[in-house]
């Protein structure tokens, strides 16, 4: 550490800094006080010059009247010359009442550049005039006295009194300003720099060597006591350079401890201030979540998450933060990259100065993403077993009372006909239980049916032959079909196919078997009276069929499960129809395998309208399912 540094250029000295202030303050207001009274002095002086020369020329008004009257020249000319006496009158004019000019005489005035100083205050002009009456009669005005004064002679004396001020003003605050240069150069700059001097040889890196300034060098008390405060600073700073020396070992060691835990740790740790705003953020949240700290600082955690923060889950954590209660496991997710979205885990605490005065949260996050996904992907597993639990439950129940029916009737009229007096009995008794069995066989036939069939299509089995199928003759077969059940109920059935002739290329089977089953449908859950109306129409490359009823319709609660295998559409325990369930499964089973779509649409009371779009040229997907099946 140099002990005689070497003062800079750019720096001033005290002494010659407040020597230069005394000066200039003092001047100042030396300055404006001798000018401020200079120039009212000035202003005064002005005033009463114009206010003699007023009363100048009423003095000689009388006289002036006198003159005019006799046409007396000599006493015009007396009277301007008295007039001119005063200084201030610089031209003076007699006049009749006619406005010709008696006498007429005017001052010589030296040049304003000719004067030896600078003009601070411009020359005024004055202009006065009297009119004159005649002495014998005083209301007859007999001619005018005008006279000019000028503020000449005010002006030049007042600035030579404003020179002679300002000198002897200088001379003045140039004394007193040594006389203050002096007294604070001896007790006030000489001291400081005799401390300034002892100080600059201390050397705070090595305290224990370094000389302290004695107080008892100073004869004023201030002085010694910076000197003493200098010693016990001294002192202080010996004490604490030794535990300084120790927090910072110890600071240091800490400081890479925490690195080394942040850096090789999968959670992260992050810290708040107290408005809420993220003020650090370790490395290893970057990492994880492939963001950088700039996205991050300065947002609350809130600000971070890319759900509404609008839930009942948000407003209780932000309770939390303003009860200043300390949270574990709080969990929500974070966009890492647009459509890539990743859930993380937080805990915190909050944390208070040495005043207890709360200045944030801290905590540490983790990446629980694999979590919530193998948790969804267990509850999607437990969800879809238990579907299949309940549809088999369901598939059961229906199907021991679907079978058991037609099996009873089979089982007793063949029962019947094993019996040794069944051949005593009538002809047409016999062709009843026959006929019993057969029509018994057929519905076992239809429900077997309906579950082979669907379980292909669900399979990917369904084999598909496209061939050319007329639109007009699929829709009459499929109505002749129900036809006869419709009369048996009193339903009108009405048609309207815009394009009767029109072929498209299909599943002529898949074809029939939609509409069979949505025409069965609808004459099922249709009552006696009511009315089914089957359109279709062309669409550009679309076929739309369409199948209307004037059903029990189905609720809306009911309508996103109605075409799932197995589903019933009664609306009443006491309206359930007989069935697998299976209809509407298989048309839209069979519509989705066609290319197609299938669409419903019901209320209560009011009937059901199904509508299946069917591309005009479908497509062989056979063997597509086959290989969807297959992986």
């Amino acid at each position: 550490m140099s002990t005689n540094p070497i003062r800079p250029s750019n720096v001033k000295s005290v002494s010659g800094h407040q020597a230069r202030l005394v000066f200039i303050v003092a001047a100042f207001l030396g300055l404006t006080i001798g000018i401020g009274e200079s120039v009212l002095e000035y202003f005064g002086l002005r005033s009463s010059l114009f206010e003699t020369t007023e009363k100048a020329l009423q003095a000689f008004e009388k006289t002036a009247s006198f003159a005019v009257v006799s046409q007396d020249l000599e006493l015009a000319t007396q009277i301007a010359t008295g007039l001119l006496h005063f200084e201030a009158i610089i031209s003076v004019e007699l006049m009749d009442q006619t406005g010709a000019v008696l006498i007429s005489e005017e001052r010589t005035l030296t040049p304003e550049e000719d004067r030896w100083g600078p003009t601070l205050f411009p020359t005024i002009t004055h202009a006065e005039a009297v009119e004159l009456r005649d002495p014998a009669e005083p209301g007859v005005t007999v001619g005018f006295l005008r006279i000019q004064a000028s503020s000449w002679q005010v002006s030049e004396e007042w600035e030579k009194r404003l020179v002679v001020a300002l000198l002897s003003m200088m001379a003045g605050i140039a004394a007193l300003a040594a006389i203050l240069f002096f007294i604070s150069q001896r007790y006030v700059t000489r001291p400081l720099l005799k401390l300034a001097d002892a100080y600059r040889h201390l050397n705070a890196d090595a305290p224990k060597q370094s000389p302290l300034p004695k107080a008892s060098d100073y004869d004023f008390l201030e002085y010694r006591e910076i000197a003493a405060s200098g010693a016990r600073l001294m002192r202080d700073i010996t004490r604490n350079t030794e535990v300084r020396d120790l927090t910072a070992s110890e600071l240091f060691r800490s400081q890479k401890r925490f690195q080394d835990f942040a850096e090789i740790s999968s959670d992260w740790f992050w810290e708040t201030d107290r408005d809420g705003g993220i003020s650090y953020i370790s490395a290893s949240f970057t990492k994880t979540l492939n963001k950088r700290s700039g996205e991050i600082y300065g947002r609350t955690l809130e600000e971070t998450a890319s759900e509404d923060a609008n839930t009942a889950k948000w407003k209780g954590f932000n309770e939390i933060i303003e009860q200043r209660r300390q949270f574990r496991d709080f969990r929500y997710d974070i966009e890492s990259q647009p459509g890539v979205r990743k859930t993380v885990s937080i805990n915190g605490r909050p944390f208070y100065d040495e005043a207890g005065t709360f200045i944030g949260y801290r905590g540490t996050g983790a990446d629980v993403t694999n979590e919530r996904l193998i948790a969804e992907a267990r509850n999607e597993a437990l969800q879809r077993a238990e579907n299949a639990n309940r549809t088999k439950s369901e598939f059961l129940a229906t199907m021991s009372h679907e079978f058991r029916t037609p099996l009873n009737a089979i089982i007793g009229f063949s029962s019947l006909l094993t019996l040794p007096n069944t051949r005593a009995m009538a002809v047409e008794r016999l062709t009843e239980y026959s006929g019993a069995i057969h029509e018994s066989g057929q519905h076992m036939l239809e429900l077997v049916n309906d579950i082979l069939d669907i379980s292909a299509i669900e399979a990917g089995k369904r084999t598909l032959t496209l061939e050319e199928v007329g639109i007009g003759a699929v829709f009459t077969h499929s109505i002749s079909q129900v036809e006869g059940l419709a009369k048996d109920k009193a339903i009108a059935i009405s048609t309207s196919v815009e394009m009767a002739s029109d072929l498209m290329i299909a599943d002529e089977r898949s074809v029939r078997q939609i509409l069979l089953n949505l025409l069965s449908n609808a004459v099922k859950f249709t009552p006696a009276g009511g009315k089914i109306r089957c359109t279709a129409e062309a669409d550009g490359s679309e076929i739309i069929f369409r199948i209307e009823d004037s059903g029990v319709g189905i609720s809306k609660d009911r309508l996103p499960t109605i075409a799932e295998p197995f589903s019933h559409s009664s609306i009443h325990p006491h309206v359930a129809k007989e069935g697998t369930g299976l209809g509407l499964s298989i048309v839209r089973s069979l519509t989705h395998f066609l290319g197609g779509t299938f669409m419903i649409d019901s209320e209560v009371g009011m009937g059901t309208c199904v509508t299946v779009i069917l591309p005009r040229v479908g497509q062989d997907t056979s063997l597509t399912q086959d290989m969807d099946a297959t992986d």
